[in-house]
């Protein structure tokens, strides 16, 4: 018995000394580690340095707007400490100390400006040039298709032009034709021309008169059925008919649409052939809507053809449709382009410039400054480092080739401003949020409004921060839920 009591005060001692031996080492860690640290004390409270206790001594108090819990939203917001309907405490949201800020102003860190990726660009202003690239194809003018009808009904006799595509010169032969209405008329004309020789023999000025005036309006009555002049002089100086009349090309230019044969029978206003002139083609080209408000009848067009690589040809727009093809959304402009050397021809494909009239003094805009959202059209100007705040723009014209990247504006922002150029979508998504919370924040006073010291309500004991009803003494009630939220249940 003596033994066992022995031995267990042994163990009791043994223990003592080693709690003893625990707590003396954790001292001098402690000590040892405040030391190095720079912070002294005597009374074993720990003390602040006086660099830290300046600090603290200056850093101004922040105001408490309001209480929210972020993932809730703005539902949850509070001017009251409590807990939100998820069961989660909600987060104080502090005052800044610059100017009140109106809804959508976005405040990002300056330290996190460059890894948001935020760039800006300069709003300026210059001249906008917007040069219209279109395509087309060429074709003969209307004013340069000359028809070759009949006037007379009646028979081919030789057919001179056969193929379609062939070039032809002016007064070129081209078919002859035996009608009798036009044999009738010859001899008419051969018998009035007798009577008028018969008449200046005599010397008779009245029946000269008289069949002078026949002899006009038998010609004309064969120049209206389409035979020329040189051959109606030399029936009235032969005295002799032509039983095929021969007709000859008006002018220069390549056979088209031959639609008669020889010795095939035709009838009056039938169309024999047609002679196109090449000398002035069309560019028929096809503009949209967006670049119609930048043509003008009269611009100087350059067009490029595949055929002639390196070679442009200088052109000018003539005519503007005043109908659009509701089926693509263009609308046909007619450009006039010279072809003195015949190099082009119909049907070919062809890429054109217009050099259009820029606007010498116009508001340009970065165009990826510019969000649409859906309903308009917003930037976000730099208002300092780290200080966005968005405004509604108005954009007009866009730029052409070289000048893409800019906006003409009409509204919204002037030159020299400083626009969100990348990562403005980060900013808008902050921006419709803070936007979102304003509508719901209850109405707090300001900073140049609140309350001075002396009327600010007295600052709570520590038995009064220790309780668990708050500074008040009293248990904190939640806020608010949204109507048809129930507290979730507890579990046990």
């Amino acid at each position: 018995m003596r033994r066992i009591i022995f031995i267990s005060g042994l163990v009791i001692v043994a223990a003592v000394a080693g709690l003893v031996a625990g707590l003396m080492l954790a001292s001098g860690s402690a000590n040892k580690s405040a030391g190095s640290a720079g912070i002294r004390s005597t009374s074993g409270a720990p003390s602040v340095s006086p660099e830290n206790a300046m600090a603290v001594k200056d850093a101004p108090k922040r105001k408490i707007l309001y209480y929210w819990d972020p993932m809730v939203g703005p539902s949850s917001i509070s001017p009251k400490p409590g807990i939100s309907s998820m069961g989660m405490a909600l987060i104080p949201v502090y005052a800044t100390q610059s100017r009140t800020t109106t809804a959508g102003e976005v405040r990002v860190d300056p330290a996190m400006v460059q890894n948001m990726g935020i760039q800006t660009g300069l709003v300026t202003l210059g001249p906008l040039i917007h040069p219209v690239r279109v395509v087309g194809y060429l074709r003969t003018p209307a004013l340069g298709r000359y028809s070759i009808t009949i006037r007379a009904s009646g028979w081919i006799g030789k057919l001179f032009a056969t193929t379609n595509g062939t070039s032809v010169k002016k007064g070129a032969k081209l078919f002859t034709l035996y009608s009798p209405a036009i044999l009738a008329a010859e001899e008419e004309l051969i018998a009035a021309q007798k009577s008028l020789l018969a008449a200046r023999k005599i010397a008779d000025s009245s029946a000269v008169r008289d069949t002078r005036e026949l002899v006009r309006s038998v010609e004309l009555r064969l120049y209206y059925l389409a035979v020329g002049w040189p051959q109606i002089k030399k029936i009235e100086r032969t005295l002799k008919p032509v039983e095929y009349i021969t007709f000859y090309s008006p002018t220069d230019g390549v056979l088209t649409d031959i639609k008669v044969h020889q010795k095939s029978q035709i009838t009056a206003g039938t169309t024999a052939m047609r002679i196109d002139t090449l000398s002035t083609l069309w560019l028929d080209a096809y503009v949209y809507e967006n670049q119609l408000p930048w043509i003008r009848a009269g611009q100087h067009v350059a067009a490029r053809i595949a055929a002639f690589p390196g070679h442009t040809f200088d052109g000018k727009i003539i005519f503007i449709d005043a109908f659009e093809n509701p089926q693509n959304h263009t609308t046909s402009v007619r450009i006039e382009l010279p072809n003195t050397r015949k190099e082009l021809r119909p049907g070919m494909y062809a890429l054109a410039d217009i050099h259009t009239t820029p606007f010498k003094h116009a508001i340009l805009i970065p165009r990826r400054a510019v969000i649409n959202s859906g309903t308009g059209e917003v930037t976000f100007v730099e208002i300092s480092h780290g200080h966005f705040d968005p405004v509604a723009v108005r954009t007009g014209l866009s730029g052409g080739i070289g000048m893409r990247h800019v906006l003409q504006v009409l509204s919204g922002v002037g030159p020299g401003q400083k626009v969100v150029t990348s990562g403005q979508f980060m900013i808008d998504v902050e921006s419709q949020l803070n936007e979102i919370k304003s509508r719901f924040m209850p109405k707090m006073p300001t900073i140049a409004n609140a309350p001075s010291p002396k009327n600010a309500m007295p600052a709570p004991s520590d038995a009064q921060k220790n309780s668990p009803g708050g500074p008040s003494g009293r248990a904190i009630k939640p806020a608010a839920m949204p109507k048809g939220m129930k507290m979730p249940a507890k579990k046990h």
